[in-house]
Parts: structure tokens; C-alpha cells; sequence
């Protein structure tokens, strides 16, 4: 049983908990709870080891069972250990570290040849700085069946462990890119561009009279900050969603929901995949 603090390994988990410059420099990131590694086990994430503590729980025993069918290096540790090596207040016993995932291969889109799909969804999410909003943004985004999302310079980061968790498994569904704005707009060439905007415009439209159909990008901003110049910039008409008044703004991740999941409607004469949950 793994009962030291200065262990090599443990002091990379936490250093991957809590640094982005780690998680950059090792390529890797870490997921707790039996219900995220599940899915990291369904999507045949790159699994480097597992720490976890002895249970009774059967959930989590036929978890490990399954992470020792697949080889994957199984650690266990004291108590002391997984409150030491977790993000969580109070930890499920289990904790992974995987590779970060490799965007090259999974890309629906390519810069010489952005939209070979002719249903192209993609969000991008401009200063969204709190970590549960841009999670819900992904969670949504991957029910949505987006492309890609792509994040902007002022951006969380995506392998943050709040936005891991918010996420609830997108991150294994899902091409997540961080690009700077000439990047973003190398890869949404030939798409129409909205932003979510509260400002109604002269090129502003409600966003239920907007075509979705069509291969488009939807970028969602921070409602405490709004959008950025260059998200002003690229974008090349604006949407609001109507509320009553005195309502200043909605949350961004609700804003964005709403949003696609009109795209959704739009878009589902033509698709198999939905399906209705529960």
C-alpha cells in the first residue's frame, strides 16, 4: 500500500491537479470517480496508472476488475493518500491519470478543407473563465453532436480538473482544441460565424430564426465580461435569445444549451442519432 507523500507518483498527481503547465509539459491529466473512468474505459483512453483505495462498494470493484482485465497499473493507497491526491472535498476512492488525448485523427475538420461535413457544428467558447460553465458547455455540446469545440486564448483550460468533472465524459467524445484567434479562424473558414450576443444589433437575429442547418460556428462568450474584439471581429452576424425585461443575461452555459439544442431541432429531420434520454 502506497502510504508516502513525497512518492514520485503522488507528487505528480498533484501536480497535475493543480498545474497547467505540468499537465502541458507531462501530456497527461487526471479524472476521479468510478463514473468518469468508466467512460474513459469506454473511449479506450490511454490509461498511464490508477490509484485507489480498498472497497466494498460493487461498482468499484467491478471497475477495477475491468481496469486489471486492460492491464492498466493499479495503485493502492492509504486515505491519506487519495484526500492528498484529489480535487474533491470527498474523494470516491478511485483516481486515473491518462494522456491527453491527441486532436490529430478525431478532426471532422481540416484547415485545407474545412467543411467536408456538410451539417458542421462548431462551438467556440470566447472568455469563459469559470470552470462549471465551460464544462456544462462541453457536456452540452457533446449531447448536441458539435464537431469541435474550440477554446479562445482567455479561455479555461479543458483538462482543468473542475472542467473534467463538469464535463461528465465530453472530454472522450469530443475534439477539444485551445487555439489562438488566427487559428480559430484558419479552422472555421467557409462557415458562418454567430456569437451569442444580449446586444440587439442591426445584424442581430433571434436565435430560433437563425438557419442551423447550414455548416456554421456558434461562439458563446462570457456573460460577465461579453465577447472579445477578436470574437466581434470574426463573427459575422450576431443571435440573442428574447427575455422578459429587467432580465439582464442568461448564464453562459444555459445561453449556449439553448442555442444548440435549437440547432438540434433544426437538424434532426435529418439524423439517426438522437435518441431521448431515460
Amino acid at each position: 500500500m502506497l502510504t508516502s507523500l513525497s512518492n514520485e507518483q503522488v507528487k505528480l498527481v498533484r501536480a497535475l491537479q493543480t498545474q497547467r503547465k505540468r499537465r502541458e509539459q507531462e501530456k497527461r491529466f487526471v479524472i476521479e470517480g468510478v463514473r468518469l473512468i468508466e467512460e474513459a474505459l469506454k473511449a479506450n483512453a490511454d490509461f498511464d496508472f490508477v490509484f485507489y483505495e480498498e472497497t466494498k462498494d460493487e461498482r468499484a470493484r467491478k471497475l477495477l476488475d475491468e481496469l486489471t482485465r486492460r492491464r492498466v497499473s493499479l495503485i493502492q493507497t492509504s486515505t491519506q493518500i487519495m484526500r492528498a491526491c484529489a480535487d474533491t472535498e470527498n474523494p470516491q476512492g478511485v483516481i486515473a491519470v491518462l494522456a491527453l488525448p491527441s486532436v490529430k485523427g478525431v478532426w471532422r475538420l481540416e484547415i485545407e478543407s474545412p467543411i467536408p461535413n456538410p451539417q458542421s457544428l462548431i462551438l467556440i467558447c470566447d472568455r469563459i473563465s469559470d470552470p462549471g460553465n465551460l464544462g456544462t458547455l462541453l457536456r452540452t455540446a457533446a449531447a448536441a453532436n458539435v464537431d469541435a469545440v474550440l477554446l479562445s486564448p482567455d479561455t479555461v483550460e479543458a483538462f482543468n480538473p473542475k472542467v473534467v468533472r463538469a464535463g461528465m465524459g465530453a472530454h472522450f467524445r469530443l475534439p477539444i482544441e485551445s487555439l489562438s484567434w488566427d487559428e480559430i479562424k484558419a479552422r472555421t473558414a467557409n462557415l458562418k460565424i454567430y456569437l451569442a450576443d444580449v446586444e440587439h444589433g442591426i445584424h442581430t437575429t433571434q436565435y430560433d430564426l437563425v438557419d442551423w442547418t447550414q455548416p456554421c460556428a456558434l461562439i458563446v462568450c462570457s456573460e460577465a465580461e461579453g465577447a472579445s474584439n477578436s470574437a466581434k471581429t470574426l463573427a459575422q452576424e450576431s443571435v440573442y435569445i428574447p427575455m422578459q425585461r429587467n432580465v439582464e443575461s442568461l448564464n453562459a452555459a444555459v445561453a449556449g444549451s439553448i442555442i444548440l439544442f435549437e440547432a438540434v431541432r433544426q437538424r434532426k429531420a435529418d439524423s439517426e442519432w438522437l435518441i431521448a434520454d431515460g
